[in-house]
């Protein structure tokens, strides 16, 4: 079952579904043509490596609907500006990651904050969720001022196989 929309206030973030995803890989206007929103021409730095893994993910296991990409809609325009989601299921310790990027135009407005509230306000309200996890470069930066800002604590060091030292994150959600 695909999950709802987060809505926040200027932004929608929806739930990427295999078609969509699907359509993503083949390319933008392809993307456009299946979800019903204009997709911004710098909506994505990462490539479509992470979509096609969450395609993957979503064609092993329906259950996995709501738990990959997501696409964060600026509403009033429309447009899609980004993804965002999760890093899959949660973890043993019932902790979920989040990841979120936005275009660079659309930077430095709050957008990325608001986006990562949303994905962590609609995990807050899951009883069986006990943390929020993420991870950034391991230098200060814009995300580690919008994990700070919304409760995270750093909680140690990693080495990244692909990003070299990554600082790692958590908010925690014990009721």
């Amino acid at each position: 079952m695909t999950p709802f929309p987060i809505e926040t206030p200027r932004l929608l973030l929806v739930p990427a579904q295999a078609v969509h995803l699907q359509a993503a890989l083949v390319g933008r206007e392809e993307l456009e043509r299946y979800i019903g929103f204009a997709v911004h021409p710098q909506w994505t730095e990462f490539g479509t490596d992470p979509l096609a893994f969450a395609l993957e993910r979503l064609r092993a296991s329906e259950q996995d609907a709501g738990w990959w990409t997501w696409f964060p809609v600026l509403k009033t325009e429309e447009r899609i500006i980004g993804t965002c989601g999760y890093k899959g299921l949660p973890n043993e310790a019932s902790q979920v990651e989040i990841g979120y990027e936005i275009a660079p135009p659309y930077r430095g407005q709050g957008l990325a904050t608001e986006c990562a509230r949303g994905l962590v306000e609609r995990v807050r309200q899951m009883e069986v969720i006990s943390g929020v996890l993420a991870h950034t470069l391991a230098a200060e930066n814009a995300s580690v001022a919008i994990l700070r800002k919304l409760g995270f604590t750093k909680t140690g060091e990693l080495n990244d196989p692909d990003d070299g030292l990554v600082w790692s994150w958590l908010i925690d959600l014990e009721r």
